[in-house]
Protein backbone atom coordinates (compact mmCIF):
# COMPACT_ATOMS: atom_id res chain seq x y z
CA UNK A 1 0.00 0.00 0.00
CA UNK A 2 1.34 3.40 -0.91
CA UNK A 3 2.11 5.74 1.80
CA UNK A 4 3.47 9.49 1.97
CA UNK A 5 6.25 10.50 4.99
CA UNK A 6 5.33 13.52 7.03
CA UNK A 7 8.61 14.84 9.04
CA UNK A 8 8.12 15.15 12.87
CA UNK A 9 10.47 15.18 15.57
CA UNK A 10 14.26 15.14 14.80
CA UNK A 11 15.03 11.18 13.32
CA UNK A 12 11.10 10.31 12.71
CA UNK A 13 8.61 10.86 10.37
CA UNK A 14 4.91 9.82 10.52
CA UNK A 15 3.60 7.19 7.54
CA UNK A 16 0.43 8.43 6.66
CA UNK A 17 -1.25 4.33 5.62
CA UNK A 18 -4.40 5.31 4.50
CA UNK A 19 -6.33 1.99 6.02
CA UNK A 20 -4.24 2.34 9.40
CA UNK A 21 -5.91 6.17 9.18
CA UNK A 22 -8.97 4.75 8.52
CA UNK A 23 -9.32 2.43 11.17
CA UNK A 24 -7.87 4.62 13.92
CA UNK A 25 -11.01 6.96 13.25
CA UNK A 26 -13.26 4.54 14.07
CA UNK A 27 -11.97 3.92 17.26
CA UNK A 28 -11.07 7.55 18.07
CA UNK A 29 -14.54 7.78 20.46
CA UNK A 30 -16.82 4.62 21.13
CA UNK A 31 -19.41 4.65 23.46
CA UNK A 32 -19.33 1.66 25.34
CA UNK A 33 -22.55 2.75 27.50
CA UNK A 34 -20.76 3.73 31.41
CA UNK A 35 -17.40 3.65 29.64
CA UNK A 36 -16.02 6.18 26.78
CA UNK A 37 -13.51 4.18 24.84
CA UNK A 38 -10.46 6.31 22.42
CA UNK A 39 -8.95 4.47 20.31
CA UNK A 40 -5.34 5.26 17.91
CA UNK A 41 -3.33 3.76 15.31
CA UNK A 42 -0.19 5.68 14.32
CA UNK A 43 2.78 4.57 12.05
CA UNK A 44 5.94 5.98 12.03
CA UNK A 45 9.18 5.67 10.62
CA UNK A 46 12.79 6.31 12.67
CA UNK A 47 16.34 6.75 11.50
CA UNK A 48 19.27 5.32 13.68
CA UNK A 49 20.54 8.39 16.08
CA UNK A 50 22.75 7.48 18.85
CA UNK A 51 21.60 9.28 21.94
CA UNK A 52 23.60 13.18 22.72
CA UNK A 53 25.65 13.00 25.50
CA UNK A 54 24.03 15.32 27.59
CA UNK A 55 21.00 13.04 27.50
CA UNK A 56 23.12 9.53 28.26
CA UNK A 57 24.50 11.32 31.52
CA UNK A 58 21.17 12.60 32.40
CA UNK A 59 20.22 9.09 31.69
CA UNK A 60 23.08 7.31 33.65
CA UNK A 61 22.78 9.39 36.51
CA UNK A 62 18.87 8.60 36.51
CA UNK A 63 18.93 4.82 35.42
CA UNK A 64 22.91 3.30 35.45
CA UNK A 65 21.85 0.10 35.42
CA UNK A 66 20.23 0.63 32.04
CA UNK A 67 23.50 0.73 30.36
CA UNK A 68 24.30 -2.93 31.09
CA UNK A 69 21.01 -4.24 31.06
CA UNK A 70 17.38 -3.27 30.25
CA UNK A 71 14.04 -4.48 28.58
CA UNK A 72 15.61 -2.31 25.22
CA UNK A 73 18.95 -3.78 25.37
CA UNK A 74 22.07 -2.69 26.70
CA UNK A 75 22.36 1.36 26.37
CA UNK A 76 25.95 1.03 25.81
CA UNK A 77 24.96 -0.54 22.13
CA UNK A 78 23.93 1.73 19.52
CA UNK A 79 20.79 0.02 18.58
CA UNK A 80 19.46 0.03 22.16
CA UNK A 81 20.57 3.62 22.13
CA UNK A 82 18.74 4.34 18.82
CA UNK A 83 15.35 2.79 19.84
CA UNK A 84 15.70 4.58 22.99
CA UNK A 85 15.72 8.04 20.98
CA UNK A 86 13.16 7.14 18.69
CA UNK A 87 10.62 5.56 21.47
CA UNK A 88 11.52 8.91 23.49
CA UNK A 89 10.39 11.05 20.49
CA UNK A 90 7.44 9.22 19.78
CA UNK A 91 5.81 9.79 23.60
CA UNK A 92 6.59 13.53 22.87
CA UNK A 93 4.38 12.81 19.68
CA UNK A 94 1.86 10.85 21.03
CA UNK A 95 1.31 13.10 24.30
CA UNK A 96 2.29 16.47 23.88
CA UNK A 97 1.03 17.66 27.05
CA UNK A 98 2.61 15.11 29.03
CA UNK A 99 6.60 15.40 30.02
CA UNK A 100 8.42 12.18 28.83
CA UNK A 101 11.59 13.70 30.05
CA UNK A 102 11.83 11.23 32.84
CA UNK A 103 11.00 7.96 31.48
CA UNK A 104 13.80 5.52 31.04
CA UNK A 105 14.35 2.18 29.00
CA UNK A 106 12.56 0.56 32.63
CA UNK A 107 9.43 2.35 32.27
CA UNK A 108 8.87 -0.28 29.05
CA UNK A 109 8.70 -3.85 29.05
CA UNK A 110 9.42 -6.24 26.21
CA UNK A 111 6.83 -8.53 25.59
CA UNK A 112 8.14 -12.05 24.52
CA UNK A 113 4.78 -13.31 24.12
CA UNK A 114 3.41 -11.70 21.10
CA UNK A 115 0.53 -13.72 21.16
CA UNK A 116 -0.78 -12.63 24.53
CA UNK A 117 -0.54 -8.85 23.24
CA UNK A 118 -2.83 -9.42 20.19
CA UNK A 119 -5.17 -11.17 22.04
CA UNK A 120 -4.84 -8.48 24.39
CA UNK A 121 -5.62 -5.99 21.94
CA UNK A 122 -8.45 -8.12 20.08
CA UNK A 123 -10.38 -8.61 23.58
CA UNK A 124 -9.90 -5.03 24.87
CA UNK A 125 -10.15 -2.63 21.73
CA UNK A 126 -11.36 -5.15 18.20
CA UNK A 127 -14.06 -6.75 19.56
CA UNK A 128 -15.60 -3.89 20.91
CA UNK A 129 -15.46 -2.05 18.07
CA UNK A 130 -16.53 -5.04 15.95
CA UNK A 131 -20.15 -5.41 17.27
CA UNK A 132 -20.88 -2.01 15.50
CA UNK A 133 -18.28 -2.63 12.36
CA UNK A 134 -18.55 -6.26 11.58
CA UNK A 135 -15.13 -7.27 10.51
CA UNK A 136 -13.34 -4.77 11.96
CA UNK A 137 -11.05 -7.09 13.91
CA UNK A 138 -10.19 -8.74 10.54
CA UNK A 139 -9.07 -5.03 8.80
CA UNK A 140 -7.05 -4.69 11.56
CA UNK A 141 -4.89 -7.71 11.27
CA UNK A 142 -4.60 -6.77 7.42
CA UNK A 143 -3.70 -3.39 8.17
CA UNK A 144 -0.78 -3.93 10.75
CA UNK A 145 0.38 -6.60 8.78
CA UNK A 146 0.67 -4.12 5.87
CA UNK A 147 2.59 -2.19 7.48
CA UNK A 148 4.81 -3.99 9.50
CA UNK A 149 6.48 -7.03 9.29
CA UNK A 150 4.27 -8.36 12.18
CA UNK A 151 6.07 -12.15 12.65
CA UNK A 152 9.47 -10.00 13.12
CA UNK A 153 9.03 -7.25 14.99
CA UNK A 154 9.23 -6.28 18.41
CA UNK A 155 7.09 -5.47 20.87
CA UNK A 156 7.20 -3.27 23.91
CA UNK A 157 4.59 -2.23 26.07
CA UNK A 158 4.92 1.31 27.86
CA UNK A 159 4.92 0.57 31.69
CA UNK A 160 5.97 3.46 33.78
CA UNK A 161 6.47 4.22 36.99
CA UNK A 162 4.12 6.47 39.30
CA UNK A 163 5.17 9.75 38.81
CA UNK A 164 6.94 9.11 36.06
CA UNK A 165 5.08 9.65 33.03
CA UNK A 166 1.18 9.31 33.35
CA UNK A 167 -0.71 9.51 29.93
CA UNK A 168 -3.86 8.06 31.45
CA UNK A 169 -4.57 9.27 34.06
CA UNK A 170 -8.04 8.94 35.53
CA UNK A 171 -8.67 5.75 33.51
CA UNK A 172 -10.37 1.96 34.29
CA UNK A 173 -7.40 0.59 32.42
CA UNK A 174 -4.86 1.62 29.47
CA UNK A 175 -2.38 0.32 27.47
CA UNK A 176 0.44 1.75 25.32
CA UNK A 177 2.24 -1.09 22.41
CA UNK A 178 5.02 -0.10 20.19
CA UNK A 179 5.40 -2.52 17.36
CA UNK A 180 9.12 -1.63 16.60
CA UNK A 181 9.98 -3.38 13.07
CA UNK A 182 14.00 -2.49 12.78
CA UNK A 183 14.61 -4.15 9.27
CA UNK A 184 12.33 -1.78 8.03
CA UNK A 185 13.17 1.33 10.32
CA UNK A 186 9.42 1.54 11.45
CA UNK A 187 7.37 1.73 14.88
CA UNK A 188 3.73 1.08 15.25
CA UNK A 189 1.67 2.16 17.96
CA UNK A 190 -1.49 0.73 19.58
CA UNK A 191 -2.82 1.50 22.70
CA UNK A 192 -5.36 2.12 24.84
CA UNK A 193 -7.69 4.46 27.43
CA UNK A 194 -10.65 3.82 28.88
CA UNK A 195 -12.42 6.09 31.32
CA UNK A 196 -16.11 6.01 33.21
CA UNK A 197 -18.36 8.41 31.62
CA UNK A 198 -18.48 11.06 34.52
CA UNK A 199 -13.95 10.93 33.92
CA UNK A 200 -14.49 11.12 30.12
CA UNK A 201 -14.12 14.71 30.21
CA UNK A 202 -11.27 15.26 33.52
CA UNK A 203 -8.00 15.62 33.78
CA UNK A 204 -5.88 16.49 30.35
CA UNK A 205 -8.22 16.83 27.42
CA UNK A 206 -6.29 16.12 24.83
CA UNK A 207 -7.15 12.34 25.24
CA UNK A 208 -6.98 12.19 21.08
CA UNK A 209 -3.53 11.24 21.92
CA UNK A 210 -4.72 8.15 24.11
CA UNK A 211 -6.00 5.17 22.64
CA UNK A 212 -8.48 3.90 23.99
CA UNK A 213 -9.66 -0.21 25.09
CA UNK A 214 -12.47 -0.98 26.75
CA UNK A 215 -12.36 -4.73 29.49
CA UNK A 216 -14.74 -5.86 27.80
CA UNK A 217 -14.02 -9.48 26.52
CA UNK A 218 -15.11 -11.48 23.91
CA UNK A 219 -16.10 -14.38 23.05
CA UNK A 220 -14.55 -16.00 20.02
CA UNK A 221 -16.37 -18.44 18.06
CA UNK A 222 -14.54 -21.77 16.12
CA UNK A 223 -13.04 -20.66 12.69
CA UNK A 224 -11.50 -22.50 10.42
CA UNK A 225 -7.70 -22.23 9.38
CA UNK A 226 -7.61 -22.61 6.13
CA UNK A 227 -7.98 -18.57 5.14
CA UNK A 228 -5.03 -17.05 5.94
CA UNK A 229 -6.25 -14.46 7.87
CA UNK A 230 -9.07 -14.79 10.58
CA UNK A 231 -10.67 -13.34 13.57
CA UNK A 232 -8.53 -14.12 16.37
CA UNK A 233 -5.01 -15.17 17.58
CA UNK A 234 -2.38 -14.30 15.62
CA UNK A 235 0.02 -17.49 14.83
CA UNK A 236 3.43 -16.45 15.32
CA UNK A 237 6.35 -18.48 13.27
CA UNK A 238 9.23 -18.89 15.60
CA UNK A 239 11.03 -18.16 12.44
CA UNK A 240 9.35 -15.47 11.51
CA UNK A 241 8.16 -16.91 8.50
CA UNK A 242 5.76 -14.85 5.53
CA UNK A 243 3.31 -17.81 6.47
CA UNK A 244 2.23 -16.04 9.66
CA UNK A 245 -1.87 -16.52 10.03
CA UNK A 246 -4.18 -15.10 11.80
CA UNK A 247 -6.18 -18.14 13.68
CA UNK A 248 -8.66 -18.70 16.35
Amino acid sequence: MSMSRVPTAEGVSFLTHPQLAQLSSVMKAIDAGDRIIKGRLELFSYKSRRMPRRQQEDLHRRDPCSFTDSPLGPLLTSDAQSLMVALISLLGLLFPDHDCTRVTPHDFQLCSDKHAVVNSINHNLAAVVDRTRTGFMMELWIAVQDAIDLGNCEIYALQPRPGTFEPAENSLMSLHYFFVDQNHGRVLFIGGVTKSRGNAGCGNTSSDSEVALSEDAASNSSKSMGSSLQEGEYCFDAEGSDDDAMVD
